[in-house]
């Protein structure tokens, strides 16, 4: 009896390290079935986006004359570049509509982030105009791709790859860091992005204006007194001392006089005699 208690203790114990080595186990397969996003290409990777641009039912142009065939029925549109992203000698400025619409909403958080204009290096490339080690699966014949330049700043460097990696975990792009030229290579999936991007708010920039500057405040012109008007006290002008009217003179005049006299025969009357 001792022995079968020691015995179902011992199956006891082992029973949760048996549950945790199957939900070790659980967690492998499900890492195996999702791999890990990186900026890393593979044949896997490849055969993703040509089956991506197959599904699309996507012409893959052969020559430039294919291109602009493409350009004429506007499957392909131009990107012209703008304030957030430039243009590097690319041959053939067009790709796929969605895009254009990626490159330009990417390029915009770009900028904000970390000042410097995106710059794109390739779209669109025919086959006969293919690099010599452009993969056989490439899908920029087909309008799907853009590769971008990698900046020197390692700031910039950072954020992008991190918000090309954020987007490739949402299964909207697949993305690679090219050595041989080095560039980012991101080839976007059309229906998936054009879902997505329908989704999110437009981006509030103001379209820029030129800055308007208050008028200067001309120069004040010396003030010139006014001319007095006909009859009109002038009032700027230093006041006069009143002169006496002559009638008040006369008066004053007159009573010295006569005071003058009184007293001439006052003394006159009262003198030796």
């Amino acid at each position: 009896m001792a022995r079968r208690t020691i015995r179902q203790t011992v199956a006891q114990a082992a029973l949760p390290a048996t549950v945790l080595a199957a939900a070790a186990v659980g967690v492998a397969m499900s890492a195996a079935a999702k791999p890990m996003v990186t900026m890393r290409g593979s044949p896997a990777s490849m055969e993703r986006q040509y089956e991506v641009a197959v599904s699309e039912d996507f012409t893959f142009a052969e020559t430039p004359a294919a291109v602009a065939e493409l350009v004429s029925k506007e499957r392909l549109v131009r990107l012209p570049g703008n304030a957030d992203y430039a243009l590097a000698k690319v041959s053939h400025p067009f790709a796929r509509r969605e895009i254009k619409t990626f490159v330009e909403n990417l390029s915009g958080e770009y900028r904000k982030a970390c000042g410097e204009q995106l710059v794109v290096t390739s779209l669109t490339r025919p086959r006969t105009t293919q690099p010599g080690n452009a993969h056989k699966l490439s899908v920029h014949p087909a309008g799907m791709a853009v590769d971008f330049r990698i900046s020197r700043n390692a700031k910039c460097r950072n954020w992008f790859e991190k918000a090309l990696l954020a987007l490739e975990g949402k299964d909207l792009l697949d993305a690679t860091r090219e050595r041989n030229p080095p560039h980012y290579h991101v080839a976007v999936f059309p229906d998936a992005y054009r879902t997505f991007a329908a989704r999110q708010k437009p981006a509030e920039r103001p379209s820029p204006s030129p800055t308007v500057l208050p008028p200067r405040p001309m120069p004040a012109e010396p003030s010139t007194p006014a001319a007095p008007e006909a009859g009109a006290p002038n009032r700027s002008a230093p006041a006069q001392p009143a002169q006496a009217e002559p009638p008040v003179v006369l008066a004053l005049l007159s009573s010295i006089a006569l005071l003058f006299l009184v007293g001439w025969r006052i003394a006159k009357h009262h003198g030796p005699g």
